[in-house]
């Protein structure tokens, strides 16, 4: 019934606009929505736990705004794993990342499986694009991709590569750059399902959104007639606006991923235009990085309506986490705003609070272009376009979700959340050697301070009670009185690690 209401009309084209490591305060729509995201500002200003990141939760964002405004709001979405790499691999798979095969060439399978920045995505997996184009659509990706296999293409110098590269530099190692970069693009282009893959970032890499919207706005032109997936991956906010890495002030337009252009690309206002706007709408000069890349979604909103397709659209955006709790298990770091705008099909204001997964959007989208997920993309993943369409929660739909990171697993239901850390035999030996100095990611590194914000970081399992305590401050696991509870979700963690190929301490045996 749903497939036929959307297949009424032509089928859609689809942008999927994922952001770096951002908070749900750092877009204007739902900045003061301390109660539903546990943001660093909420953790500051309502004495929920520390929040050493926390700057100004006032930003200037009405391009992004719109789409909520327009569109509809999930308000439970939660990424099911919390780095960069395993992120996307969610998003593009519909698979868990524990599942990723790529793990089986470093991890023997039945073992423990500590996730790091992987997995990477192999050829022989179905995926998003993929699908979409064997349904007739155009697919093309613009921006920051995370995996890439390594040995891939040549080291570049640490210095070589960062996001406010200046231009003299720039000038001395592009030599360089350029080979790591067409190496790169060379290898994506072939067996992945894009049709078009240009102005990437590998990794972090150099920030230039002019230069990568105006890829985007030519993908656009060239593709306009036939139905397109275009996945937008933004390399912005990657931290707080209030970093270094976001002072649009330092960014030269002239320096990319792939060298030096002889002119800035210009489809994006200039920077005092920017500061101009900022000061007007009361907004620190700091949070400037939000409107800037507010333009960029701008623009893509612009170049649809330019060609008339505006209606028949479906634009996504959402980001691959938060950054209080990047790396971890935590609301701050799984949950995050979804928006999703399709104007011939989704009523404006329409709210949802269905326990989604970034697992689902593959599933969900496939569906909407006529298709049917293969079996390794649904085996996790479901779709949500009866919420999307403003329908009630299917019958049957789940109770709760598993979210990865580290050596870390999540389970989270509408009113709980169960932490469990785990470690293998040699991170445990690393652990008691440097306690509280290696963390349960097996590393003394990368962990984005997760063990000064989370009061619990270092209990080995932990239960919150998510309707009185969204910022996790106080581990009930212990507690007589909520041992029912925390038996219920032990099994739900025990029937996730079970259908899973990799061990998680006593849970699946």
């Amino acid at each position: 019934m749903l497939q036929a209401a959307v297949a009424s009309s032509s089928l859609p084209n689809i942008v999927i606009i994922f952001a770096d490591d951002l908070d749900a305060d750092e877009i204007g729509y739902t900045a003061g929505r301390n109660d539903i995201w546990a943001t660093p500002t909420g953790a500051r200003n309502l004495k929920q736990g520390k929040s050493i990141k926390a700057g100004s939760a006032k930003v200037y964002t009405p391009a992004i705004d719109s789409l909520a405004d327009q569109g509809a709001l999930f308000t439970r979405f939660y990424v099911n794993a919390t780095v960069c790499t395993s992120s996307r691999y969610c998003l593009l798979t519909g698979r868990l990342a524990s599942r990723g095969p790529e793990h089986l060439e470093h991890f023997e399978e039945g073992s423990h499986l500590t996730l790091g920045w992987n997995p990477q995505m192999l050829r022989s997996e179905s995926n998003l694009p993929k699908e979409l184009k064997k349904l007739g659509y155009r697919t093309g990706i613009i921006g920051k991709w995370h995996n890439m296999p390594r040995g891939i293409s040549p080291k570049r110098g640490k210095d070589d590569h960062k996001a406010n590269a200046e231009y003299e530099h720039t000038k001395k190692v592009e030599a360089k750059l350029k080979t790591h970069y067409l190496t790169n693009l060379k290898y994506l282009q072939e067996g992945f399902g894009w049709d078009v893959v240009d102005r990437m970032e590998w990794g972090n890499s150099i920030v230039n959104l002019d230069w990568q919207c105006e890829g985007a706005l030519e993908f656009i032109d060239n593709n306009h007639k036939s139905p397109f997936f275009l996945y937008v991956a933004l390399p912005v906010p990657h931290g707080q606006y209030s970093f270094q890495y976001n002072d649009i002030s330092t960014l030269d337009r002239r320096v990319t991923s792939n060298g030096l252009l002889e002119e800035e690309p210009g489809v994006l206002p200039p920077i005092d235009d920017v500061y101009k706007r900022v000061k007007a709408n009361g907004v620190p000069k700091q949070n400037a990085m939000a409107t800037h890349m507010d333009d960029y979604v701008a623009a893509i909103l612009a170049k649809l309506d330019e060609h008339g397709l505006r209606d028949n659209t479906l634009v996504i955006f959402t980001s691959d986490h938060g950054s209080r709790g990047k790396n971890s298990v935590y609301e701050g770091g799984a949950k995050v705003p979804m928006l999703i705008a399709w104007p011939d099909k989704v009523k404006p204001g329409t709210i949802s609070d269905s326990l989604i997964g970034s697992i689902d959007i593959s599933n969900t989208l496939i569906e909407i272009a006529g298709g049917k997920a293969p079996a390794d993309m649904s085996e996790d993943s479901l779709s949500f376009l009866p919420q999307l369409l403003g329908k009630p929660q299917p019958k049957g739909w789940r109770e709760s979700m598993l979210i990865e990171a580290g050596n870390s697993k999540g389970v989270v239901t509408r009113d709980w959340k169960y932490v469990a850390n785990r470690v293998p035999p040699d991170i445990e030996k690393l652990m008691k050697a440097r306690p509280r100095e290696v963390f349960w990611t097996g590393v003394d590194h990368h962990n984005y301070q997760n063990e000064v914000m989370y009061e619990t970081y270092w209990d080995a399992d932990q239960l919150f009670d998510l309707n009185s305590d969204l910022y996790e401050t106080t581990n009930l696991y212990d507690n007589p009185e909520y041992r029912s509870a925390k038996m219920k979700m032990r099994k739900e963690m025990n029937q996730y690690i079970s259908s899973l190929p990799f061990s998680f301490g006593e849970f699946g045996k």
